[in-house]
């Protein structure tokens, strides 16, 4: 039995926010105005899109459901590549959490993250060897009051990690360090202050930022 569902065009921006953010929940797809309508018929109308195989759903260890894009959805948007769905379908919590923190922390502030490769461009007159230390693949980056920012996100690391990260940054030269500010996402007040702490005198712009999403 084939099971059918007409996509409406709220159905594809629902795919592509999808496919943007990897992984993403009910309340971001209202957060992030594609719903406006109560979250009860939200979440019917995605548990349609899953019905059909457009969208599939995993759950973390909280309990907290979250969606990714089937590879029957990819084709209604343009996708057409199976790995994508193969790759985030085994993809463990830790990645699930780290794609939804993204998310919520770009609806928040109302930005969108910029490409690595622009941000090495952006930043060239820093060393080669001190820029591949700083920019990590789990850094984002983004524009904000006019100045670049990279968000660093606190999974659980530990505190000498993220001292370090503060030290690398503090190693751009001066014409760069200006221009930039380094964020960090934690989830505590006490990180929050051992953050600080570690940042002083380096001659950084830092802000330690408290997250409030629970999953």
């Amino acid at each position: 039995m084939i099971n059918l569902i007409f996509v409406t065009e709220r159905d594809r921006k629902t795919l592509e926010f999808i496919a943007k953010w990897r992984f993403v929940t009910t309340e971001q797809l209202q957060k992030a105005g594609i719903f406006k309508t109560a979250r009860k018929k939200a979440y019917n109308r995605v548990l349609a899109l899953r019905q059909v195989n457009l969208i599939k759903a995993g759950r973390l260890e909280s309990g907290q459901l979250y969606y990714y894009l089937a590879p029957r959805g990819g084709e209604i948007i343009g996708i057409d590549d199976p790995w994508y769905a193969k790759r985030y379908r085994d993809a463990g919590g830790d990645v699930v959490l780290k794609h939804l923190v993204a998310c919520d922390f770009a609806l928040a502030l109302g930005i969108e993250y910029l490409p690595h490769q622009e941000v090495l461009n952006r930043l060239m007159a820093a060393s080669y060897d001190v820029l591949a230390k700083c920019v990590r693949g789990n850094d984002l980056f983004y524009e904000n009051g006019g100045l670049l920012h990279t968000l660093i996100i606190d999974y659980q690391y530990s505190l000498k990690y993220l001292s370090e990260r503060i030290k690398l940054y503090s190693r751009l030269p001066p014409g760069v360090r200006n221009q930039l500010v380094v964020d960090f996402l934690v989830f505590d007040e006490t990180r929050q202050k051992q953050i600080l702490r570690a940042a002083r005198e380096t001659g950084l712009k830092i802000k330690a930022l408290k997250a409030n999403w629970k999953y």
